[in-house]
This record gives C-alpha cells, sequence and structure tokens, in this order.
C-alpha cells in the first residue's frame, strides 16, 4: 500500500505539470523557442510516466531537456569485437494505423546484428492507445479521492446493506486501481528496446527531447538511437555541451543548432523534422551520429519556397540550379546541405573530424545533384546506392518485375579519410538475409515450397509477437475479386490460428471507462479484418505483394556499415 500511495503522488505530480504544459498556449510560427520548450517538458513527462508505469527501476532512465536515455538493464565489460557495426533503421511509425502489426521480436532480432542504430519515424503513444493512456493516468489522479470519498460516506452510514454496498464500491476502485498501473500502454521504441534487451540486457536507448514536424497537428517524429551499452559508450559531444540549460543532463546527445548563434544565419525554420546527434566510443575509435528523417514534401507555399531558396542556395527558383534539383525534392536537398554545412562547421569548431550522417534522405543516391550538395561537407561521400525501400507491387506500371525493392533512399555521408576503417555500407535486404527464414516460418501463406517451414507450435507472444492496440487500419485499394494466388493449406491453417490468437488478446484488452477497468470493446471487428487482410489476404495479390513485409517489419530496409577499431 506504501508504494501504491507513492506512485498516486508521483503521478499526480506528473498529470498536474503536463496539464499546466498543455494549458500554455503558443502562438505565432510553429518552430519557435517557446514552442519547443513547451513540447520537450510535455514530451519529458512522458519519459517520467514511462519510468515510473512501465520500466518501474528495471533500468536507469533519465529524462533531460536535450535527450531522453533508457540505459542498460546490465552491462558486463565492453565486447572485444574487432569490427563495431553502425546502422541506420527507418521503423516506418511504429503505433500509427499504418504499422499496427509490428513483430518486435523480428524487429529486435535484425537490429541485434548492430552495435549502434539510428531509429528513425518514432513515435509516442498516438491514436486510440494514446487515448486509453490518457484514461488511466486521470483514473490515477482521480482514485485517491474516490476512495476517501467512498470511505468519509461509509463512516456515515449505519445501514448494514448501505455499507456492504460500499465496500464493494471500495474494493473495485482499489482493485481497479492496481490494475490500471498496468494499463499504461507502451510506445513503440519502448517495445523494440524491450526485445532487443531480451536478446542482450546491455541494449540502451538515447532518444531525441521531442518529436518534430513540419506543422502543428503533424505526426511528430522522433529520433532514436539504440546501441549496445557492451560494445560503446556515449560521450560528451562538444556541441551538446556547448548550448545546453540547467536540466540538459551530460551533454552526450542533443538536437544540432540551427540558430545563427552556430550557424551563419537562422535556418531553424527550414527544417520539418530537426537533426538529432551524439557521440559514443569503442576503443579509441570515436564518432558523432547525426539523424534525420528528411522531409518529402515541402508544406510552405511560394513565397516560404522562395525564401528557403535564397536561404540554402542563393536562388530563387529549384529551376535556377543543375540536373537534379526541381520542385519535388528542393525541400529535401535543403535539408541535407544544411545539415552537411552544420556538420562541416561542427568538424572546424570542435577539431572533431570523426562525425557521420546516417538518414532516410528521400533521396535517390543516383541523383547528380548530391554531387553540388556534398560540396557543403568538402571531402564527403555519399555511401550507399542500393534500394533500401520497399515497393508493395510484385509489378510495375510497364509489367516489369519489382523484385520487392523502390528507392535508395537511405544513406551515410562521412569524410573517408576521417574513417578509413569503415567500409562503403551495406542494406539489409528482407528477401535476401536469414531474417526471411523466419517471416516464410511464420507469415508466409502462398502456395510454394517454403510452406513446409511451418511450425504448428508457433503463437503469438503477448510480448514478442503482434502487440494488440492502436487504431484501425486503413483500407487498402480494393482487392481484385478473384486473388492472383492461391493459399495452401498449411497457409490457412497459419492464417486461422495467427487471426484467432490475435482476436483472443485483442478481447482481452482492458481500459479505463468512467473511472473503472472495463474491456476495450474499441472496433474490434474491424482490426480483426485489418490484421486479416494486411498481413495476410494482401500477400494472394499482385497489388500487395510485398506489402506485409512493411506490416510486420518496416517499408525500408536497414543500412549500415562496419567499421575496424
Amino acid at each position: 500500500m506504501k508504494i501504491i500511495t507513492k506512485l498516486f503522488f508521483l503521478i499526480s505530480c506528473l498529470i498536474s505539470s503536463a496539464l499546466l504544459a498543455d494549458s500554455q498556449p503558443v502562438f505565432g510560427p510553429t518552430k519557435t523557442p517557446e514552442d519547443d520548450q513547451s513540447k520537450i517538458l510535455e514530451y519529458n513527462q512522458a519519459c517520467q510516466t514511462i519510468n515510473a508505469l512501465l520500466v518501474r527501476k528495471q533500468f536507469p532512465v533519465e529524462c533531460f531537456s536535450n535527450y531522453q536515455h533508457f540505459g542498460p538493464t546490465t552491462k558486463s565489460s565492453l565486447n572485444r569485437s574487432t569490427t563495431l557495426r553502425i546502422a541506420g533503421y527507418n521503423l516506418l511509425h511504429p503505433g500509427t494505423s499504418k504499422a499496427l502489426f509490428k513483430n518486435y521480436s523480428l524487429i529486435a532480432k535484425i537490429m541485434n546484428q548492430y552495435d549502434v542504430v539510428a531509429g528513425l519515424e518514432i513515435l509516442g503513444t498516438v491514436g486510440h492507445d494514446e487515448a486509453n493512456n490518457q484514461a488511466v493516468l486521470n483514473f490515477l489522479r482521480e482514485s485517491p479521492k474516490l476512495v476517501t470519498d467512498l470511505k468519509t460516506l461509509k463512516s456515515k452510514t449505519t445501514d448494514v446493506t448501505k455499507l456492504a454496498e460500499i465496500d464493494v464500491k471500495l474494493n473495485k476502485v482499489i482493485s481497479d486501481t492496481q490494475k490500471a498501473y498496468t494499463l499504461y500502454r507502451s510506445p513503440g521504441y519502448f517495445k523494440a528496446l524491450t526485445e532487443l534487451k531480451k536478446l542482450d540486457p546491455s541494449w540502451a536507448l538515447i532518444l531525441s527531447p521531442r518529436g518534430d514536424s513540419a506543422l502543428q497537428g503533424s505526426v511528430e517524429e522522433m529520433v532514436g538511437f539504440f546501441y549496445r551499452a557492451n560494445s560503446v559508450t556515449p560521450i560528451t559531444n562538444p556541441h551538446c555541451n556547448e548550448f545546453k540549460d540547467a536540466n540538459a543532463g551530460t551533454p552526450i546527445a542533443c538536437m544540432i543548432n540551427l540558430t545563427s548563434q552556430f550557424m551563419d544565419k537562422d535556418y531553424f525554420h527550414n527544417f520539418a523534422r530537426r537533426p538529432f546527434m551524439a557521440s559514443f566510443q569503442s576503443g579509441n575509435f570515436k564518432f558523432s551520429l547525426v539523424s534525420t528523417h528528411v522531409v518529402f514534401t515541402f508544406s510552405g507555399d511560394e513565397e516560404a519556397q522562395k525564401k528557403l531558396m535564397n536561404d540554402v542556395f542563393g536562388v530563387d527558383a529549384p529551376g535556377d540550379l543543375s540536373t537534379g534539383m526541381n520542385t519535388s525534392n528542393f525541400a529535401r536537398f535543403a535539408e541535407v546541405k544544411t545539415t552537411l554545412s552544420f556538420m562541416d562547421r561542427f568538424r572546424k569548431k570542435y577539431n572533431d573530424n570523426n562525425i557521420m550522417f546516417v538518414s532516410d534522405t528521400n533521396l535517390t543516391g543516383n541523383n547528380p545533384f548530391w554531387s553540388e550538395v556534398l560540396k557543403s561537407f568538402p571531402g564527403g561521400s555519399m555511401l550507399i546506392n542500393e534500394p533500401s525501400t520497399i515497393s508493395p507491387p510484385r509489378y510495375s506500371g510497364d509489367g516489369k518485375e519489382t523484385f520487392g525493392v523502390a528507392n535508395s533512399y537511405d544513406h551515410f555521408v562521412l569524410d573517408k579519410s576521417a574513417f578509413p576503417s569503415c567500409d562503403d555500407g551495406h542494406v539489409y535486404n528482407y528477401y535476401k538475409s536469414d531474417i526471411q527464414k523466419d517471416i516464410q516460418k511464420i507469415y508466409m501463406i502462398r502456395l510454394m515450397n517454403s510452406l513446409s517451414l511451418f511450425n504448428k507450435s508457433f503463437e503469438l507472444a503477448d510480448d514478442g509477437g503482434v502487440l494488440v492496440g492502436g487504431d484501425i487500419p486503413p483500407d487498402d485499394s480494393p482487392l481484385p475479386a478473384k486473388l492472383d494466388y492461391p493459399m495452401s493449406t498449411i497457409g490457412q491453417m497459419k492464417v486461422d490460428q495467427m487471426v484467432n490468437t490475435y482476436s483472443t488478446q485483442l478481447s482481452g484488452q482492458q481500459t479505463i471507462k468512467k473511472n473503472e477497468v472495463v474491456l476495450d470493446d474499441f472496433q474490434l471487428q474491424e482490426r480483426i479484418d485489418g490484421f486479416k487482410r494486411r498481413v495476410f489476404t494482401n500477400q494472394l495479390t499482385n497489388a500487395f505483394y510485398y506489402r506485409f513485409y512493411q506490416e510486420i517489419l518496416s517499408d525500408h530496409f536497414p543500412v549500415s556499415i562496419n567499421c575496424k577499431i
């Protein structure tokens, strides 16, 4: 009871602070220092809540204004491996309606082959899961008063029947309060970290202090550096050390300073999602990583486009520049160029050349304008020109096989002379890698020889397979009246087993409504139908032939480099 009382107090403080932060109006443009502080406070409160309700002292958690740090569960002596493996992985909005059915145990299995992974498109809880979390927190805040009111009423009641009714209500509130602490739903990045820790307890996560987006109301993405503490150690970053406040923590990570304090002018407003950076060391090998998910579509008007082009390129329009720049990609190149300019200033100011950029740039590697942009980081090379994104259909518009791949969007940029021991990079293509065996065994239902890999004892684990929760998946384009591929008998067994397991888990999920624990009946059939359609039925069509890889993993492949240390 003493522990519950302490948690009551903590939750009350967290919610009060969060409500105070939410009550502050934000005026003017979205990207202002005031908005930054408000958002950092909001995300800081979420970090503290996760620490109180999910982590529960299993490992250290630090919630700072420059970053959040979910530390290793255990840490033995550093790995003596002679190769350090650094990766970038766009995780595709874990938790949103377009990514409800991720298999976090398979994602962790992929990530576990690296030592540091820059994770992109990371989100806090959203949609129905966030509504559940707010209901849980509100109930935990109100529960002490409910208990007090019932006890007061009991002390004033002499009727035996009414006393019994009050006791039932009182016991229900106390019981529901204890359950409520287990009903807070974790964000996708925490699920990935949990699965990684099962494989190696030294896995940890440095997370950006707030989500970032082009416009208020848009999805706010974070960057996370997952790292294996047995292989690398976070170290002080000189830039983060220079630009820190009293609550910044040890300056190992921060969002880069894009204002005139560090750059030649203010580029703060030119980014949809500002880059996040952190520094690490393995043996004598030190390096800083800068990572971001580069904007895809520019959200400004013609005047904003002209200002951006003038700020970054010194011209009025994309057409004023050389081949490869156009009205679709100018904002992407503007973010990349500015980031590389920052990196050049970083290495000159701090006399530190060991800095590299790893990013989903939304720019193909063969675009000729890369040669112009790389001039902002003299000596820099763009690595990886192999497709790193998924093509859902089996055939392209001209009837050719896509082989499930689309664009080479994910890259490293670094000065090879500063990293002579690092190779030229790799793409972890799902279809050609070890993970394909797991995917065939668990998910593949098309009639093919590989279906003999099916293990009839397979079950969806509560903490490892597809997790319940989330919103309703959006409809796909109408499926053809006649499916393009037959489903095997074993495939049908897989679908029946997994859909039934998913349905059972979903039907047993609880939430808070009207200050009591109840079953979460939110659109159950729609969510079950969405699972069956998007993970399984789509496999039997040419239009969505490879789509289920995106559902269970991501629409991107990880990219990586290996460095001798």
